[in-house]
């Protein structure tokens, strides 16, 4: 007979070693829902299981951190979608500064709205604007019409002008 008492047997010796490669392991990579900490190869996954992806902000964001933000607050644009608060909320994520105004508030056609963007620092052309409308489209109302989508494009830049000037003076005896 072997001396293996059942405390000493082989499969305990397994679970010993089982569990003492589970100890090596990272397991922050399987916290995919801690957001902030997730590498940013599992970003597109969380978009698209978040149902964020295209039209509904993933296109626009611009950077790293924007996307983080969109995948946080995606349950709650879902929950507001169709409102102005989601509208205003989606901008505000992707760093848009911007006003939306109903018709009763401008003296429009019932149901339609304008937005005024104010985008600093940021290009602006045919495929911005695309996805700009696409955005906004798939969060409003949907009986609801935008008017208008005006666009204020600001830049700011340093400029600095160093000058100098150099001076002599002559005096021939």
């Amino acid at each position: 007979m072997d001396n293996l008492s059942p405390l000493n047997d082989i499969s305990s010796y397994a679970f010993d070693e089982v569990f003492a490669r589970y100890n090596t392991l990272e397991t922050d990579r399987l916290l995919v829902y801690l957001v902030d900490k997730v590498d940013a190869s599992a970003l597109p996954h969380l978009a698209e299981q978040f149902h964020i992806m295209g039209n509904e902000g993933w296109l626009y964001a611009t950077t790293e951190q924007e996307k983080r933000n969109l995948i946080k607050n995606a349950i709650e644009l879902h929950r507001y979608k169709g409102t102005k608060y989601a509208l205003r909320k989606v901008l505000e994520i992707l760093n848009l500064n911007g006003k939306i105004r109903e018709w009763f508030e401008y003296s429009g056609d019932p149901y339609h709205f304008i937005v005024s963007l104010d985008l600093q620092n940021r290009g602006y052309e045919s495929t911005t604007e695309e996805q700009l409308l696409d955005l906004i489209e798939e969060t409003k109302n949907v009986r609801s019409v935008m008017e208008t989508l005006e666009v204020n494009l600001t830049n700011q830049t340093d400029y600095r002008l160093r000058t100098a000037m150099i001076t002599s003076e002559e005096i021939t005896l």
